[in-house]
């Protein structure tokens, strides 16, 4: 005898998403991250950078950041644009676009924004030290507000190339992979930023 039931695909993640989790750990911390990190038993690709991070509002609750590394001779620049799912309850999934805009001047990125809607908001200072992996890159950063306060965190980030191969709940489990692997610094999901960084260090828009 055979069934009747036919099981239909599980929905795929959407392209251009960024799924991702954040962390907020002690700077000390970086030291056991790093180690934990390299001890695992896969390739990796391994980057410091460090610079300002410049974001831009609108009122229709998009946001736009501008992003060039303060150490980059290649002149590399990036605008990201993001977009929070609407009746989301965390960050872990959302809508991203990047463009690269290596060699176009500040003053020309901020004026293009700005006739797009985009008004400045505010500028953070971050300091990465990135492993990127096959299928995550783990993150370890500080981050210097415009009041001179620092605050550090972890951040587990899907492959953003390949995210749209997988369902919610495969990317979720590989989240949780790596919760598990970096559990000795007190990574685990009870830890799990509800708000981005966006929404820690935005300005009240006036």
């Amino acid at each position: 005898m055979t069934s009747d039931i036919v099981e239909t695909p599980k929905e795929k993640i959407p392209q251009y998403t960024e799924f991702e989790s954040k962390y907020r750990v002690d700077g000390d911390q970086i030291y056991a991250f790093k180690q934990l990190v390299e001890s695992l038993n896969e390739p990796y690709d391994f980057l410091y950078v460090q610079g300002p991070d410049v974001y831009f509002v609108r009122d229709d609750e998009r946001f736009a950041r501008y992003r060039k590394a303060d150490h980059d001779k290649s002149d590399r620049a990036e605008v990201t644009f993001k977009l929070k799912p609407v009746g989301a309850k965390n960050n872990i999934q959302r809508k991203e676009y990047n463009w690269r805009v290596d060699k176009t001047p500040y003053t020309e990125i901020a004026e293009g924004l700005e006739d797009q809607g985009y008004k400045f908001n505010f500028k953070i200072n971050k300091s990465c030290h990135i492993y990127k992996f096959k299928e995550v890159t783990l993150v370890f950063y500080s981050v210097r507000d415009e009041k001179n306060k620092l605050d550090h965190f972890v951040e587990i980030e899907l492959d953003e190339a390949s995210i749209h191969s997988l369902t919610l709940e495969e990317a979720m489990e590989k989240i949780r992979k790596y919760e598990s692997i970096l559990a000795p610094i007190g990574i685990s999901h009870r830890g799990r930023l509800t708000k981005s960084l966006f929404e820690m260090y935005v300005k009240e828009k006036v």
